[in-house]
């Protein structure tokens, strides 16, 4: 994908992303449609990011015969989940789940851009990629909250993730942990697809 065409994506995004209420927009309806489409853009821009960025980080992950698996990181919420756990989620657990875990994405996207930063600080794509998707995850975070406080549930709370001590580590790790953020940020999206995708079907504009 060029970075003139990620760019117009990015821009389109950015008008979508804003707090919304039912009030203003008719019905909790309306947000979730809005948000769906929200989250569909979303998800080409995750698989540019993590393309993005593995091509940015070195040997091994620039390597020819690199096959990125899938790994795992203290903190980083995981997406996978068997099918009838996720087909019998109420309305609100499926939300919730979805706030929880972008709210933990906003943090460690934070912390991806500060190492990227450290370790790659003239790779201006990269950064500014990171940066949006960090604010378009904030806009999702703001929708989320509207949709469930409309259904009169709010967010649960969630902790940070993110210590001190769970920040400071060497460049190669940095690295690692930076891709298995962009990784599981895109089958996050992935999987938020399918929620609102089910949701839009319960509550059709």
């Amino acid at each position: 994908m060029s970075l003139r065409l990620v760019t117009s994506l990015y821009l389109i995004c950015a008008s979508l992303v804003h707090i919304v209420s039912p009030e203003q927009d008719g019905s909790v309806n309306t947000v979730i449609n809005q948000t769906l489409k929200l989250v569909c853009l979303l998800k080409a821009n995750s698989s540019s990011l993590l393309e993005t960025y593995l091509g940015r980080q070195g040997s091994p992950f620039t390597d020819k015969d690199f096959r990125a698996p899938r790994l795992s990181y203290t903190g980083v919420p995981a997406a996978a989940i068997s099918f009838l756990e996720w087909r019998i989620l109420s309305d609100i657990d499926r939300l919730d789940k979805n706030f929880m875990a972008y709210t933990v994405f906003s943090e460690f996207l934070q912390l991806v851009w500060d190492d990227q930063f450290e370790l790659n600080p003239t790779e201006g794509e990269l950064l500014d990629m990171l940066k949006v998707t960090r604010l378009h995850v904030q806009g999702l975070l703001n929708n989320l909250t509207t949709i469930m406080s409309a259904l009169g549930v709010p967010p649960s709370p969630v902790t940070d993730p993110l210590t001190l001590d769970v920040v400071k580590t060497n460049t190669f790790e940095k690295k690692v942990r930076g891709y298995v953020v962009c990784s599981t940020y895109k089958q996050w999206i992935d999987r938020t697809v399918r929620d609102f995708n089910l949701l839009v079907k319960k509550y059709p504009l």
